[in-house]
C-alpha cells in the first residue's frame, strides 16, 4: 500500500469529487482542489516533505501566501492488514480560511478525509500489502 501512496500519480483513484486531483509533479507534489458547500473551492500546492517506508509519508499544503498545512499519511501493520490515517494540522491561516474553518470547514474536510480513506480500503480489500 505504502508503495501506491508514495506514486502521487495514483492519488486521482482516492478523489471523491469534492477533493480533486489538478495536477502532479512526481515525487514532488502537485496541486488540489476542494470544492465545498456553497460554491467555496480552494486550491492548494502540495509538496513532499518526507518519505519514510513503509510507514510515513508527510508533505505540505498551501492556499494563497499565508495558508499552510502539514498533511501526514501513515501506515501501520495491522497482522494481515495496513491501518492507514491522514491527517491535517493547520500552521498558519488567512483571515478567510480561518473563517472557512471555523464555519464548517474543518468537519468538512474531516469527512472528506474518512471518504478518502474508505476508497483505500476498497481499493485494497482483501490484499496483504
Amino acid at each position: 500500500m505504502f508503495e501506491f501512496l508514495s506514486d502521487l500519480d495514483n492519488h486521482w483513484q482516492l478523489a471523491d469529487g469534492a477533493i480533486s486531483v489538478v495536477s502532479v509533479e512526481p515525487g514532488d507534489g502537485g496541486r488540489v482542489r476542494m470544492r465545498g458547500p456553497l460554491g467555496v473551492h480552494r486550491t492548494a500546492v502540495t509538496s513532499v516533505d518526507a518519505v519514510h517506508p513503509p510507514s510515513e509519508m508527510a508533505g505540505s499544503a498551501r492556499v494563497g501566501e499565508r495558508t499552510r498545512a502539514r498533511v501526514v499519511w501513515r501506515l501501520e501493520p495491522n497482522g494481515h492488514a495496513t491501518n492507514v490515517s491522514l491527517s491535517a494540522t493547520v500552521e498558519e491561516a488567512a483571515p478567510l480560511d480561518r473563517l472557512l474553518l471555523a464555519a464548517g470547514g474543518r468537519a468538512w474536510l474531516e469527512s472528506r478525509f474518512d471518504r478518502i480513506l474508505s476508497t483505500l480500503a476498497e481499493r485494497f480489500e482483501g490484499d496483504r500489502d
